[in-house]
């Protein structure tokens, strides 16, 4: 028999899938939350669907620790720090941001209204999509030594995100790539001591100044181990042991063992694609009336492989949506006049 709070969560889910958007985006990288903002800007009611479980996309998994210095506005900033302020912007307009989430398919119904099916079976309603999702899903290789599950979000992570966490602890970094190196050294001045573990001899895809940065830290180097067993209580991991059979103390393991990427599915969405991606024109319509396409996702000739490119994508694809649902509605808005009392 189910219990009142959960047939009352049912029906509150029930109700939330039913609810038709004027916009659904489907990704909640940078591109998607910032097309998020444009969205909520221009009176459009806004859904952003991510499939991680925090938004960010690429820019939260691959840079959060590095300097990014093409954005606008930005000497130089954090890819963790840029994820923030964007999310933030987007949250002005107070958009439905739903994560952990994988579109499978999608549908034009015979009233032009498009219905998205989740993994779980749930559906989506939207008059118009935005596809932002790059150039398809991908999930960090898990670590591979059992109970490794028990600890994950807690104190096993697969990016280098909220640096905070990590002041003052001890902290093992495991990884063969370029990307553990520049964990480790991102991290040798905020915690109290850092270990760097590779299964194997040498390190991949590295540059000899990166050894030489590595060689001049104070990061611990374990060539050819491997954590064998973690060590806690079930509840909280307090070391663990290695392959040669020391014992280490351990707060909290960073992995970045590869990734187990997903082709996209926007062919099998009935969408035409060019090498993964979607051909669009400068307006960023795509094949199927009604979806818009921004971001890594997009492709058109001379495009710029950059963050910043997305921003303009986003608009571009917001004011093109807007005008689909409604032909009379402005071709673009000013965020000038929008906001002109804001200050006041």
């Amino acid at each position: 028999m189910i219990d009142t709070y959960t047939y009352i969560a049912k029906m509150e889910e029930e109700i939330r899938m039913s609810e038709v958007f004027d916009v659904t985006i489907i990704g909640g990288g940078t591109t998607g939350m910032y097309a998020a903002f444009y969205s909520g800007m221009r009176d459009l009611k806004t859904k952003v669907i991510e499939y991680q479980p925090d938004f960010g996309g690429k820019v939260s998994f691959f840079y959060p620790e590095k300097k990014i210095y093409d954005v606008g506005g930005f000497p130089g900033v954090t890819g963790e720090a840029l994820v923030k302020e964007v999310e933030d912007q987007a949250n002005l307009v107070d958009p439905v941001m739903a994560k952990g989430e994988k579109i499978k398919s999608i549908e034009k119904t015979e009233n032009g209204t498009f219905r998205l099916e989740n993994d779980s079976g749930g559906e989506h309603l939207s008059k118009a999509v935005i596809i932002a999702s790059g150039m398809g899903t991908f999930d960090m290789q898990p670590l591979q030594v059992e109970g490794s599950e028990t600890y994950e979000k807690k104190q096993i992570h697969y990016t280098i995100q909220n640096r905070k966490q990590y002041e003052g602890k001890k902290i093992m970094v495991i990884s063969q790539s370029r990307v553990g190196i520049d964990w480790s050294l991102a991290l040798e001045n905020i915690a109290d001591e850092v270990h760097l573990i590779n299964r194997v001899e040498e390190f991949k895809a590295v540059y000899e100044h990166d050894m030489d940065q590595l060689k001049a830290s104070s990061v611990s180097i374990h060539l050819n181990q491997e954590v064998e067993k973690l060590n806690g209580d079930g509840q909280i991991m307090k070391s663990v042991t290695m392959k040669d059979g020391a014992e280490l103390e351990v707060d909290h393991i960073l992995v970045y063992e590869g990734l187990n990427i997903e082709k996209s599915m926007y062919a099998e969405w009935g969408l035409e694609t060019e090498k993964g991606r979607i051909p669009v024109g400068t307006d960023m319509c795509s094949n199927i009336e009604g979806i818009f396409v921004a971001g890594d996702a997009a492709i058109y000739p001379s495009k710029t492989m950059l963050i910043a490119t997305g921003f303009t994508e986003a608009m571009a694809a917001v004011n093109s949506a807007a005008m689909y649902l409604d032909p009379k509605a402005k071709s673009q808005v000013y965020s000038t006049v929008i906001y002109k009392y804001a200050d006041q």
